[in-house]
């Protein structure tokens, strides 16, 4: 076999693509490296959470609701709020490390020594706040790069929302973390829901001397969309009757009054026949007419809210439509605490993260008129649950359920 010099083995194709490959594999190689996606590399580790949110709730997402605050700076001629998501005036443009609308946050950025630059990129229907010192806290404008600071680093946040859209997981927070002198970024982020829960208050059982008044009145301090505040009182016939004044004073007021009731007394429904219920229906009717001089609309509240099939397809035949709701179960509540905390656990479970489809009807709250609880602590009851952000809404037949 002939033997080959050195220089003529270097000219053979297959030593020099051997040699070319050798001497670019250190740049492949390097090159491979910066070229990590931002999440798979550990240089830099960015962890934003939300209410200690867990990382498998990150991507499944988180409940906020509406600040009930922005609603309390600009009010009309009236004194009624035009509902234009501003801070609330008597805090300014700032927050209070207490209010029970907002959601504590953090951000932390761990890693090898080095400086750099974060930010947080979030829609407009949320608020987010960085605490400075002393409990004081200045507003993140989304997207803006905060200076240059040394690694690591961590700081609280608050994250308000101030619009709900009913969309679930409509709202994504980004963090994001460029290194000094470098073009890289690593990100972390989380989701959450804006929910806007709206409620509606009823009462039953009226009307009742004095206390109906009460809670009519108390009703004049609360409005929606610039107006005052429109409820239903489901009163019973024989009550109509004898006190048909305070009937003639909840439409004046413009509430609306449908059907309790012909008598509370127990009525043996199950057994009631198609003429029975149609007369209970116009009976109640007339008592109505007489008191308002007009047919009401057919509209009724079962008792105890009793399911009862036979009663309801009478109902149906009649056209008569029932409205249910959420029972405060008010007349067994021994203060006005108690209730408070009540209607709010009520409202709290309107809309959750295990309730996909997110309601979009109010929940009907139903009161009673004669618990003392009720007749002298209505409005500060609604006022609690504002300050939670629940909004309250005008009662709105196509709505009821």
């Amino acid at each position: 076999m002939k033997k080959l010099n050195s220089l003529q083995l270097l000219r053979k194709p297959t030593t020099l693509f051997f040699l070319a490959v050798l001497q670019i594999f250190p740049f492949l190689f390097f090159c491979s490296i910066a070229h990590i996606p931002p999440g798979q590399t550990s240089k830099f580790v960015l962890n934003l959470i939300v209410d200690e949110m867990s990382e498998e709730n990150e991507e499944r997402g988180g409940v906020i609701r509406t600040n009930a605050d922005f609603d309390e700076k600009n009010r009309n001629a009236k004194g009624n709020p035009l509902f234009d998501y501003q801070p609330d005036e008597k805090l300014g443009h700032s927050i209070t490390q207490d209010d029970p609308n907002l959601k504590d946050a953090s951000l932390s950025i761990h890693g090898k020594s080095g400086r750099g630059k974060w930010r947080l990129i979030f829609p407009q229907n949320i608020m987010v706040w960085r605490k400075k010192s002393d409990d004081k806290y200045e507003e993140l404008i989304s997207s803006r790069f905060s200076d240059e600071m040394e690694i690591p680093f961590s700081c609280q946040l608050k994250v308000e929302g101030i619009r709900g859209s009913q969309v679930k997981n409509d709202v994504k927070i980004v963090a994001e973390f460029v290194p000094a002198g470098s073009k890289e970024a690593f990100k972390d982020s989380v989701f959450l829901t804006v929910l806007e829960t709206k409620f509606v208050v009823t009462f039953d059982d009226g009307p009742l001397p004095e206390k109906t008044e009460k809670i009519v009145r108390a009703l004049k301090n609360f409005y929606y969309d610039g107006e005052p505040i429109r409820t239903a009182f489901f009163q019973v016939g024989t009550k109509i009757r004898k006190f048909a004044d305070l009937t003639r004073f909840v439409d004046q007021s413009g509430h609306l009054i449908f059907n309790r009731a012909l008598t509370l007394e127990r009525q043996p429904r199950s057994r009631m026949n198609a003429q029975q219920v149609e007369s209970h229906i116009l009976l109640w009717e007339e008592e109505i007419y007489k008191a308002l001089g007009r047919k009401p609309e057919r509209v009724i509240r079962s008792r105890f809210l009793t399911k009862d099939g036979r009663f309801e397809k009478e109902l149906e035949k009649l056209g008569v439509r029932i409205c249910g709701g959420e029972l405060t179960f008010d007349f067994r509540a021994p203060s006005v605490e108690i209730l408070k905390n009540r209607t709010e656990k009520i409202l709290e479970g309107w809309n959750t993260e295990q309730n996909p489809q997110l309601h979009p009807y109010p929940a009907i709250l139903i009161f009673h008129e004669f618990p003392e609880v009720t007749y002298n602590h209505i409005g500060e009851i609604i006022s609690y649950l504002q300050d939670r952000g629940f909004l309250l809404v005008n009662f709105d037949l196509d709505l009821a359920y």
